[in-house]
């Protein structure tokens, strides 16, 4: 049968010319880059006919696309015949190849699983960016200045390109190098395509030819691309001259998987090869998966692109994929876990990470309550796993460093960039930290200039084989995750002991995620805890009239009755006289100290509740009575405190007190000696207020006599409660009261987190609030 044949159209010929002049190149020189003859070349410029795919070449020597300069042959056109024995021909070998395709990309096992799982079940189509991440240049000064998660993210986001989907950028390009870092879905996007391919929905005219290379560069006898491709398809019953009739006719989706995983001493042969064959085939679709930093070597003809992090629905597809079989409840679970665990969310873009946190949360039917072992295990995946379970050799020096040294160089390195507010670092900083560190191993060399050499080799083995340092733009890094970051920090300070550094930062919230895993990575935190306390009471010890503060506060709590913890109570004063965010505290300290109050507010608006409750917990309700009441007259304070900052709202304001003045004197009502005179001291204030109805200017009234209304109901909340002093604290002191607050709380997250001995936890809890001196 005839080979088709192609000339150039009356525009393609002249577009041809245009090129070939421009080209400056002569004939000859034109024909040895297409691997043709002057003669062709001369023919193609003339517009005479030339094989399919000897045109093409010829073009693209030109950089013309050839479907722009060709007109197909009238043989062609008319061979209705010859091109339906093709597409039998393509069929008959899709089903001779389809048991072996089927085996080798139908299903995925990765990490744990106990068994294979069918691809198309939990296949997430993955998104393509068509400019490497890395290769941007910026001003690297701008870049090394963020120094919080919040600009890094912002950073970050700012960096997003317009993506688009996998099978798209193979539609786009014909030659393709599909780059990602480890676990980015590279070979499960491969698998997808080969079986795609195989089935007919997409590219269904075309023969799937997946190559899994590290088993092709490992053959036995080193045979060429094309002879173990051959090979492959004579075990499948398909002769060599039927492959060779479907590759020249551009019948083939050439799939080379793993370019990374080949071993060194057969990289530079692999990759001749791959070049040889895909420029001798150049009609067929070529795609070449390969690791971002194992990618030294450029294909001519082929275009890079780069797999994207998965987006917020690519998460969210996945995990109802994985899911939708077992238990779909599972996966609605596992999503709003992640919504309020950002960390470990950040985790979830990684095809590969993702994958671990649906395996531990099928298990658990939860994400464990540390997250230092969540990371603990993803690190492992990442560092150990991944590539033994695929056999995956490193460079020597690399080889050299333990699991061990490679955790500890890590740990330096975050602690060191994290000290300094760092979030990305220069190639050579990176370089010197590491160079610093092999220095000292047994088997390093003592030239520094063997050892720069090293430390390039073993940064490059870390992005290369872990993924855990990535090229953000050109030679500026960062770890691929915050998270490891601050897990490698956090373990660093455990192991080093740096909790005095750690302490200086307790109110900076960029250290507060390395306070969590430090806690949880210890084993016993009693002398870390305990070095906190003594760092938060420091915080107020040099200002005497905040530690006065703190002496009322003692005070007024030992003079109430109730049955929570005294700092559950000291926290709740605290709030009432000077700082809203000691609430928070103080509900962490004993969640039922709100409960019961609000449940005194019930019973006082219905007695009858009363029966509803077993006598041990009225008891409760009624000494909740008395923080109840404190309570509400606070709020009346501030109600009237607010009429000079909120003038639109006078009436409203009005009203609210009236009936905040109304339910403290409900509250007051008890035994207690001196509850009368205040019931009747807050009735006589409450008449004061004119009701809506009253034929007055409710407005006017306020501003005549709302300062006085304010300070009488302040002197009636210190004669009766002791409570409601004008502390005339400055700006300054009140910032620190609240830092000093929102440490103490954080302190008691930190506690609930740790494994803390029963002795240490009640010490801390005992003297927690309490003036220095006590």
């Amino acid at each position: 049968m005839a080979k088709p044949t192609y000339t150039a159209s009356i525009e393609g010929k002249e577009k041809a010319n245009a090129a070939f002049k421009r080209s400056g190149k002569t004939q000859e020189f034109i024909a040895g880059t297409s691997g043709t003859t002057r003669q062709l070349v001369g023919n193609f410029l003339k517009g005479l006919s030339v094989e399919q795919p000897k045109f093409i070449a010829i073009c693209e020597a030109l950089e013309l696309r050839w479907q722009e300069i060709a007109e197909l042959d009238e043989v062609e056109v008319t061979d209705d015949s010859n091109r339906k024995k093709l597409e039998l021909l393509v069929q008959e070998v899709k089903q001779k190849i389809a048991a072996d395709v089927t085996e080798r990309c139908g299903t995925m096992r990765v990490l744990d699983m106990t068994q294979p799982v069918d691809l198309d079940r939990i296949y997430t189509d993955v998104n393509i960016l068509e400019k490497i991440s890395g290769e941007d240049r910026i001003d690297c000064d701008d870049v090394l200045q963020i120094g919080s998660r919040e600009n890094f993210e912002h950073w970050m986001m700012g960096k997003i390109q317009h993506r688009i989907t996998g099978l798209k950028a193979i539609e786009k390009h014909q030659k393709l190098v599909v780059l990602g870092k480890p676990g980015a879905g590279k070979t499960t996007f491969m698998k997808y395509l080969a079986m795609s391919c195989l089935s007919g929905k997409f590219y269904g005219e075309l023969v799937p030819i997946f190559v899994t290379l590290k088993a092709y560069a490992e053959e036995d006898g080193q045979p060429s691309l094309q002879d173990y491709i051959f090979g492959e398809f004579r075990k499948r019953k398909t002769s060599p001259m039927t492959l060779v009739r479907l590759l020249e006719e551009g019948k083939a989706l050439i799939l080379l998987d793993g370019l990374d995983e080949v071993k060194k001493e057969d990289d530079q042969r692999i990759k001749r090869d791959i070049d040889k064959f895909s420029r001798y085939w150049l009609q067929n679709r070529f795609a070449i998966t390969c690791r971002i930093a194992a990618r030294e070597y450029q294909f001519e003809r082929f275009t890079e692109v780069e797999v994207a992090d998965f987006d917020q629905q690519q998460i969210e597809t996945f995990v109802n994929n994985w899911f939708r079989e077992k238990d779909s409840s599972k996966a609605n679970r596992l999503l709003e876990r992640l919504k309020g665990k950002k960390p470990v969310k950040e985790l979830a873009k990684s095809p590969l990470l993702l994958t671990l946190l649906c395996l531990v949360f099928g298990e658990r039917n939860d994400l464990p309550p540390k997250r230092s072992e969540l990371y603990k295990e993803g690190l492992e995946v990442l560092m150990k796993k991944w590539d033994a379970k695929r056999n995956i050799e490193r460079e020597q020096i690399y080889k050299l460093l333990s699991p061990q040294n490679k955790e500890d160089m890590l740990g330096l390195i975050a602690f060191n960039t994290f000290v300094n507010g760092e979030y990305f670092f220069r190639k050579e900083d990176l370089q010197r930290q590491i160079k610093d560190y092999i220095c000292n191993l047994p088997e390093a060399s003592a030239d520094p200039d063997v050892l720069r050499l090293d430390s390039e080799v073993v940064l490059k083995a870390i992005e290369h084989h872990h993924g855990l340092l990535v090229e953000r733009a050109r030679n500026i890094y960062s770890f691929s995750h915050l998270t490891f970051q601050e897990y490698f920090t956090a373990r660093e300070i455990e192991r080093e002991r740096y909790f005095e550094r750690l302490i200086e930062n307790i109110s900076n919230p960029r250290w507060k995620e390395v306070f969590y895993l430090t806690a949880e990575i210890l084993r016993r935190s009693d002398d870390f805890l305990k070095m906190m306390k003594d760092s938060i009471d420091e915080m107020l010890a040099n200002d005497e009239k905040l530690q006065a503060f703190l002496e009322w506060v003692n005070q007024k709590t030992n003079s109430v009755e109730f049955s929570y913890k005294s700092v559950s109570v000291r926290a709740f004063y605290s709030y009432v006289e000077a700082s809203a965010r000691a609430l928070s505290l103080a509900q962490s300290l004993d969640i039922d100290i709100s409960i019961d109050i609000d449940r005194s507010f019930a019973l006082d608006r219905d007695r009858t509740l009363i029966r509803d409750h077993p006598h041990t917990q009225f008891r409760d309700r009624e000494l909740a009575r008395e923080l109840a009441l404190d309570r509400e007259l606070a709020h009346a304070r501030s109600l009237a405190l607010n009429r000079g900052r909120e003038r639109d709202r006078f009436i409203e304001i009005a009203l609210d007190l009236v009936l905040s003045l109304a339910r403290a004197r409900r509250l007051a009502r008890s035994s207690e000696l001196g509850a009368d005179v205040l019931r009747q001291a807050l009735q006589s204030l409450q008449a004061q207020i004119p009701s809506k109805q009253a034929d007055i200017d409710i407005d006017q009234w306020w501003r005549n006599h709302g300062e006085k209304l304010s300070n009488e109901l302040r002197q009636i909340c210190i004669n009766h409660r002791n409570i409601g002093y004008n502390w005339k604290f400055t700006d300054d002191q009140v910032e620190l009261l609240n830092q000093y607050y929102t440490a103490n709380l954080f302190l008691v997250e930190i506690m609930n987190r740790s494994y803390v001995s029963k002795q240490v936890r009640e010490e801390i809890e005992a003297t927690m609030l309490l003036p220095r001196k006590k």
